[in-house]
């Protein structure tokens, strides 16, 4: 996997990000305190469907909660800021990447120093993507609501209802298919947002297909890699188990983005 092959032409600089990125992350985001109490989840399953069946039930209850405090931080503050430094070790991980690429021996710290100076543009293709986002969003809302609210009546509506949800998902994932390669395009010198969503359109011409699919199984596998590693610690060590998420998402970044840049080297 050659994602992981420019972590290990990096793994120094990536030590550093992954000390850097998650004690900023600890300060500013998620905090010190556990935002999971594992164990009343045990307690509260057991005392619902009894001890001997509740063990699957707690594995994906407990990685449910832990996921879903990940993405919301503990405030909406703190959402902002992680959002912020997201950006910033996007834009610094493109950096190293690119200049390991060109076969540059850099650090970490000139990463985060030298590889911010697109910021303004990156944010400006982030924008483009969420608003990409939207029919996917306005789908899923009006799903749920049809379906939560028994507004359909029998499988032929459901399955309408259904099908325009999927429709809205694969418009959505059609035009970020070659806005996410933008990304990495606009942090090329001089570049601007709009040519560089132009050039990653040109770059994805007829292979959009292929690009979705393995962008969605980067997702799968991070999440694969995700249950199958925290579930055991879920059991073994139920206070040990946000520890354990929070240090493999921080490394999950740098592999996403070591897969997206390959991704896109790839195109070219």
């Amino acid at each position: 996997m050659k994602s992981l092959a420019l972590m290990r032409a990096n793994k120094k600089a990536i030590m550093v990000f992954v000390i850097v990125y998650g004690l900023l992350n600890l300060l500013l985001v998620r905090g010190l305190t556990s935002t999971v109490d594992i164990e009343g989840v045990k307690e509260s399953l057991s005392s619902i469907v009894g001890d001997g069946s509740s063990g699957l039930a707690t594995g994906f209850t407990a990685f449910g909660l832990l996921l879903d405090a990940s993405t919301k931080g503990s405030g909406e503050v703190a959402q902002v800021y992680q959002t912020f430094l997201l950006i910033i070790a996007s834009l610094a991980l493109i950096w190293l990447y690119r200049q390991q690429q060109a076969g540059n021996k850099v650090t970490m710290k000139m990463a985060f120093y030298r590889g911010m100076y697109p910021l303004v543009p990156f944010t400006l293709v982030l924008l483009v993507i969420s608003l990409q986002m939207i029919p996917a969003l306005i789908g899923n809302f009006l799903y749920t609501t049809v379906i939560s609210n028994d507004l359909v009546v029998g499988g032929l509506e459901q399955t309408a209802w259904l099908l325009f949800f999927a429709s809205t998902v694969i418009l959505s994932l059609y035009m970020i298919s070659s806005s996410s390669m933008a990304l990495y395009i606009v942090t090329l010198p001089e570049m601007t947002p709009m040519i560089a969503l132009r050039q990653a359109r040109e770059l994805v011409r007829y292979r959009r297909f292929s690009v979705i699919l393995r962008c969605i199984a980067i997702i799968l596998i991070i999440f694969a890699l995700l249950f199958l590693i925290v579930l055991p610690v879920i059991f073994i060590a139920p206070t040990m188990a946000e520890w354990m998420f929070f240090v493999l998402t921080v490394l999950g970044i740098p592999l996403v983005h070591g897969y997206m840049f390959s991704l896109y080297r790839e195109l070219l």
